[in-house]
């Protein structure tokens, strides 16, 4: 079970990629082209955040049952700290992402009430900082199964 949650979370982070930057290019075009916020732009935020939060709900259930690093960590968080690895899977990667969650959230909703681009636009880009800073770049495969 555990490899297979894992597999799908490494996955579907190619998709809350592609459609953060889709959704923040789009954003940032009607943005700069003055025009307002379509249902095309609306419809693409809420995929943006429906599969954000399947790769949230994947890596609530790696963090919480099914992950061997955040087990461990669990029963020793001094340690943890002390291990960069450990560290960033129990802390920094989980504190990264949730709130790369809450801004995409933000985003779709102020972009929808205000009818402005810029809210996504601005929103979108924290978010998608966020995420590629709380990527394990260096620590986990790029393809998982490859």
């Amino acid at each position: 079970m555990y490899v297979f949650v894992l597999t799908l979370h490494s996955y579907v982070r190619w998709a809350v990629l592609v459609l953060g930057l889709v959704a923040l290019v789009m954003a940032w075009s009607a943005h700069f082209s003055r025009s307002r916020w379509t249902q095309p732009q609306a419809n693409l935020g809420r995929l943006f955040s429906g599969v954000f939060d399947l790769q949230v709900l994947l890596g609530v259930l790696l963090y919480t049952w099914l992950s061997p690093v955040t087990t461990s960590a669990f029963r020793d968080m001094g340690a943890a700290m002390r291990n960069p690895s450990q560290r960033f899977f129990v802390a920094e990667h989980l504190l990264m992402m949730v709130v790369a969650a809450v801004l995409v959230h933000i985003g779709v909703a102020r972009a929808r009430k205000k009818d402005a681009p810029l809210q996504a636009a601005i929103f979108y880009t924290l978010a998608f900082v966020a995420v590629l800073a709380g990527i394990p770049w260096g620590q986990a495969p790029l393809f998982r199964g490859f």
